[in-house]
């Protein structure tokens, strides 16, 4: 009890707990909220008059910005009168306030039964036209009979007219009667307290009542609305695609409630979301530091995924998914007013203008979802680095499934599916979005800090990109590899395989890629796979190298295995890890450049991989350009494992930098390119083709 600091909003009292307490508004603003609607209550105002001591809170208090609020204990209606009655120097502003939250009180019903009629009026002229719209866009026609008997509650006025009258008069007459009633005598203030939270309390329960009448009503035609949605959602993409209106001629309404209804997922999962999105979008501060924010976005991805799958599924089989349903899977898109009109008109265009990726290197999620389900790809690697066929044999092996389910389970599309949901899309999300505290699957405009058509990704932008960096690291996406050919006496050749990775493009606005595997299983010429963001908030460019260098570490690591950091085989980590272990013995580097290193090994929590990859990015964005950034030791590792393209190297070398480390390199290559050539020769001069591994290996020497 006493004086309570709030910050913004921050709950109160929420609907449901038990009334122990009353309160005083002493600073600020506290927002009095029923189903959604709410009334502002401000300084001097008493929360929790019109409730009853011992019962359940009718109504959820909170505070609209940082507040303050006395605390009284209230266990019978006496309590209030003690309360009105121990403030005397401040009745005059609690009188006029207790005016103020009765008229707004009474303004509130009433625009809450006129919603609810204009609602009424709806349903009953669009189960008018249903017949007919259901029939167009080629869906079997249902009989709703529960609709029929829709009809207008009972007006119900708590107070007569001439209470109404007085009540409001007094409200527009709040100074004069501060300085010239209230304010002669506390007595007085204190009487026009409590005769007015009378009123209070019985507008209160009106409003109570016509929220159960709006429950229950909702509730009866809830099957009605949820198909007349959806069948006017397909109604309107079919006007849109018979069209050539532009972007602002787009309207999208009430997306949520399509969404929902035609992923049919569980009434639980959909009733809460329902919920919680309306909780979502109505809260200012979402995305402040306060437990209640940080609860409130954690619980929009407990029945997302849910909803996600169920969605997804239904997509498969129809040949006209409304366009509500493709933003929500492609973007996250999932209510036009959280996301902003101006976003939702683009959302609709990038989403009926997308093309997919003639390689099929590039997809979205959504895409990639789909060749997991119809079994074109294996599931991805969970959290643990298990892949699908690992994790089945770790739950047998604990006894939650037993050899046969995982029998049943490996050759299950909807088993790898929901695999794939739990771990790709509900991790790798939250990845790349980048800010783990403020994630959200959600497409909120609040996360739009670019426009979109600039942060967008397409497979075009992803491909200018491999382009770019193979003109400068030429081997980047290469793994080694061995070919025999016993019939034409070609014992073994070393190869370099080229092989693009894919990227998946991830349902939200965020600033990470990450490489989620860098194989498929245990082929090492299989494709990686990496993921970004749909919307990029960074410089796409910064973002992708990055990317590449991480690739670089991880793949190396692979291909090493259990002698990834063993000096004795060289490589890429092996040797980097030991330039970064011993760097302050080694004499090739002045005392500036490992004060320099000290700092950079500090700055990266000593953490080698993340070092190597600053190097890279130094190495792609400056060293190639002749723009030295990086000191002798950790440039001569780079070159040797990441060397730069021929072209590159042409015009590198009279640079004092690269000059000797070139003249080396091409003297290896030449080495490793000797054998191959001479079996060339042999086979072209024996009449025998040339396969097609051997040309494809002599023109990566030749780069």
């Amino acid at each position: 009890m006493g004086l309570v600091n709030l910050k913004a909003n921050e709950i109160i009292h929420k609907k449901g707990d038990t009334v122990e307490t009353i309160e005083i508004v002493v600073k600020g603003k506290v927002c009095v909220t029923i189903d959604g609607e709410s009334i502002t209550v401000e300084v001097g105002g008493i929360l929790g008059a019109a409730e009853h001591p011992g019962k359940k809170y009718a109504f959820t208090y909170t505070s609209m910005e940082e507040s303050a609020v006395y605390s009284y204990p209230y266990s019978s209606q006496d309590d209030l009168y003690k309360v009105v009655s121990s403030n005397p120097k401040i009745s005059p502003i609690l009188a006029a306030q207790t005016i103020k939250i009765i008229v707004s009180s009474i303004d509130k019903y009433n625009d809450d039964y006129d919603k609810i009629c204009a609602e009424i009026e709806q349903i009953k002229k669009d189960a008018q036209e249903y017949p007919v719209m259901a029939i167009s866009v080629g869906q079997e026609v249902e009989h709703f009979p529960e609709i029929e008997n829709v009809n207008p509650p009972e007006k119900v006025s708590a107070l007569s007219e001439w209470q109404e009258k007085f009540y409001r008069t007094m409200a527009s007459k709040e100074d004069l009667l501060k300085k010239y009633c209230y304010g002669l005598s506390a007595d007085i203030a204190n009487g026009m307290i409590l005769y007015s939270i009378q009123a209070l309390s019985f507008n209160a329960a009106c409003r109570l009542e016509l929220a159960e009448y709006y429950e229950n009503m909702t509730k009866q035609v809830a099957k009605f609305k949820s198909t007349m949605q959806l069948v006017r959602a397909k109604a309107n993409d079919m006007k849109r695609n018979g069209t050539e209106g532009q972007a602002t001629d787009i309207d999208i309404k009430d997306a949520l409630n399509t969404i929902l209804q035609y992923a049919d997922a569980d009434e639980k999962a959909t009733a809460n979301f329902r919920e919680i999105i309306k909780e979502f979008k109505a809260t200012p501060g979402r995305y402040d530091s306060s437990d209640e924010s940080r609860a409130l976005r954690r619980k929009v991805a407990q029945d997302y995924y849910t909803i996600y799958t169920s969605a997804f599924l239904r997509s498969l089989s129809d040949p006209m998914v409304p366009s509500e349903v493709m933003m929500f899977l492609m973007f996250g898109f999932v209510d036009e007013e959280l996301a902003g009109l101006e976003n939702t008109r683009q959302l609709y265009v990038l989403m009926k203008t997308y093309k997919p990726d003639p390689e099929g290197l590039v997809m979205t999620c959504y895409e990639w979802l789909k060749k997991v389900y119809g079994m074109q790809r294996e599931p991805s690697r969970n959290e643990f680095d298990e892949d699908y066929f690992t994790a089945l044999r770790t739950l047998k092996t604990s006894g939650d499934i037993s050899e046969a389910q995982m029998e049943e389970m490996k050759m299950d599309p909807l088993e790898r599916l929901k695999f794939e949901v739990k771990n790709l899309l509900a991790l790798g999300n939250r990845m790349s979005f980048g800010r783990p505290s403020m994630y959200v699957p959600v497409f909120d405009s609040e996360n739009v800090v670019r426009p979109l058509d600039t942060a967008y990704v397409d497979y075009k932008k992803i491909h200018d990109f491999y382009d770019y960096i193979r003109s400068v690291d030429y081997s980047v996406f290469c793994r080694g590899g061995l070919y025999s050919n016993v019939e034409i006496n070609v014992p073994q050749v070393l190869l370099n395989e080229d092989v693009t990775p894919i990227m998946i493009l991830m349902p939200n606005m965020g600033s990470r890629a990450a490489v989620w595997q860098e194989i498929e299983g245990k082929k090492r010429n299989t494709p990686a796979r990496l993921i970004i963001s749909i919307f990029n908030t960074e410089t796409l460019d910064d973002i992708l190298i990055k990317l590449c260098g991480e690739f670089r570490w991880e793949m190396c690591k692979t291909e090493q295995g259990v002698h990834w950091n063993d000096v004795t085989d060289p490589s890429l980590t092996s040797m980097y890890c030991d330039y970064l272990q011993f760097y302050k013995k080694n004499h090739s580097l002045s005392t500036d450049m490992k004060e320099k290193l000290k700092t950079q090994l500090q700055k990266f929590n000593n953490n080698y991989k993340n070092v190597f990859v600053s190097d890279y990015i130094s190495y792609i964005k400056f060293e190639a350009n002749a723009s030295p950034r990086l000191n002798k030791i950790a440039r001569e590792i780079l070159f040797t494992f990441c060397p730069f393209s021929k072209e590159l190297r042409e015009k590198m070398a009279d640079n004092p930098q690269y000059g000797e480390l070139i003249k080396k390199f091409t003297a290896h290559n030449a080495g490793l390119a000797r054998p191959l050539t001479n079996i060339m020769k042999r086979l072209q001069n024996e009449g025998i083709e040339i396969p097609d591994e051997l040309k494809t290996q002599y023109e990566f020497f030749k780069k």
